[in-house]
Formats: structure tokens, C-alpha cells, sequence
């Protein structure tokens, strides 16, 4: 598991969050509440197809502009993970999802972020155990 998580709010805007990604080199960003709460997930994927394919947008009436709102583009649900969660069905579960990275829950708040390195990291002796 990664930390310290690095997240945005809904109201960030779009440039600010392709600046975060882009910075620190990583390629999706929990969207929490003042609260640490999870709302969503913004992902490199979805700005490309904003950003590039048209009509690419999650929400077709979306214009991508660096001043968007990073909740017009964000997935909700979002999914999450268990700091226990089994690894051969979180691997699953993003693979299947098309999910870089998934944040770790404990009560609804972000505590850590799980990416395809931690996973590799972990190895297939760690399958039942946190990365």
C-alpha cells in the first residue's frame, strides 16, 4: 500500500489535477471529501478520452478545459479496497476494471492507495496479506 494518499477534491480543477499526475507520476487521484471521505476517482484514462476522442467524455455535455471541474470527469462509484482485501481478487477486480491503482478504505476515509507496483512488490507469497 502506498501513503501518504495523495487526493483532490471535486472542486479542483482539471489542469491542477493533470499537474499533480503528471508531477509526481502517477496515474489516478482519489477525490475526497473535507473529510478524507472518497466521492470518486479521477483516472489518466478518462482525461485522455476527454482530452483526445471525441465525444470521449464520461459525460457527453462535458467541455475539458484545464479550468473543468475535476468532479464533471471523476468515477462514481469509485471503487475501493480493504486494507485486508485478498490480493488475487483485488487483482482481479482492477484488471477487470481497467484500474491502475485502487484507494484503501477503513471507515469510508482514504488511508493509502494500492497500485499495480504494490501488487508486483507483494509477490504470490503475500497473496492473503497486504502489500
Amino acid at each position: 500500500m502506498t501513503t501518504p494518499v495523495i487526493a483532490v477534491t471535486p472542486s479542483a480543477t482539471i489542469g491542477e489535477a493533470i499537474a499533480v499526475l503528471t508531477g509526481k507520476g502517477i496515474t489516478s487521484l482519489p477525490v475526497v471529501s473535507d473529510t478524507g471521505e472518497l466521492l470518486g476517482l479521477l483516472v489518466e484514462e478518462d482525461l485522455l478520452r476527454a482530452r483526445y476522442l471525441p465525444g470521449g467524455e464520461p459525460d457527453s455535455g462535458v467541455m475539458l478545459s484545464g479550468h473543468t471541474k475535476v468532479s464533471a470527469l471523476m468515477r462514481r462509484p469509485a471503487a475501493g479496497a480493504h486494507p485486508d482485501a485478498d490480493l488475487t481478487e483485488l487483482t482481479a477486480k482492477m484488471l477487470e476494471r481497467r484500474l491502475r491503482s485502487v484507494p484503501v478504505l477503513e471507515h469510508g476515509r482514504v488511508v493509502g492507495v494500492i497500485t499495480w507496483q504494490d501488487l508486483l512488490r507483494a509477490g504470490p507469497s503475500a497473496q492473503r496479506n497486504r502489500p
